[in-house]
């Protein structure tokens, strides 16, 4: 009979494994960002993050490479998802895949880890500058799904605006949702929003 250890080491089955390694990933970030809220992140180092912890140096190394990774590493995960839930549908509507996006992020909303975050980014501003720039870039992915609502060509100016304005419109929705007063109906005012912007480039005149 095998023996299942108490970390979910090598003798512990595959499933048990990867939740113990997630659950430590977690453990370790969450960490991170309360101690990048309470000290600031310059004051902070992977040893402190390790300590506090309460795993060695080398784990948190394992998880993340360096102390930038750690801090950014909330934004990561949003960003993972959204390029995600672009990638898993080429070719489809631009509204449908970031409503469903939306939804899932509310899904998987946790309230003590936004709070971290919120708190981690209000103590640090150049990190939450980082963040919402490393969110903005993911949405790179579905500007074509955005060329393709507006039915304007990627080089025009107004789809110029547009590209910008839409994902930094979702930055700010996610700002809303880490505070936690994003609801279903905020979502829908939101997505209204969304078309107005795009309904406003589609019908803007032509650029000369």
């Amino acid at each position: 009979m095998e023996l299942v250890t108490a970390d979910g080491g090598d003798d512990a089955p595959p499933g048990l494994r990867e939740r113990s390694k997630a659950r430590r990933r977690a453990l370790i970030m969450t960490t991170a960002m309360r101690l990048f809220a309470e000290r600031g992140y310059d004051s902070v180092t992977v040893a402190d993050i390790a300590a506090a912890a309460e795993v060695a140096p080398r784990t948190v190394a394992g998880y993340f490479p360096s102390k930038g990774e750690l801090a950014l590493a909330f934004a990561e995960e949003v960003a993972d998802r959204v390029a995600a839930a672009f990638t898993a549908r080429p070719g489809g509507g631009f509204f449908d895949i970031v409503e469903a996006w939306l939804i899932e992020e509310e899904r998987l909303f946790d309230p003590a880890t936004a709070a971290l975050a919120r708190d981690m980014y209000q103590a640090n501003p150049s990190l939450q500058a980082l963040g919402s720039a490393h969110v903005t870039r993911a949405f790179e992915v579905g500007i074509a799904a955005l060329v393709a609502e507006v039915g304007r060509p990627a080089e025009d100016p107004m789809m110029t605006v547009c590209s910008t304005v839409v994902p930094a419109s979702l930055s700010a929705y996610l700002a809303v949702l880490a505070e936690g007063e994003a609801a279903p109906e905020f979502r829908r005012s939101f997505m209204a929003y969304l078309r107005a912007i795009t309904d406003a480039a589609r019908l803007a005149p032509a650029s000369r």
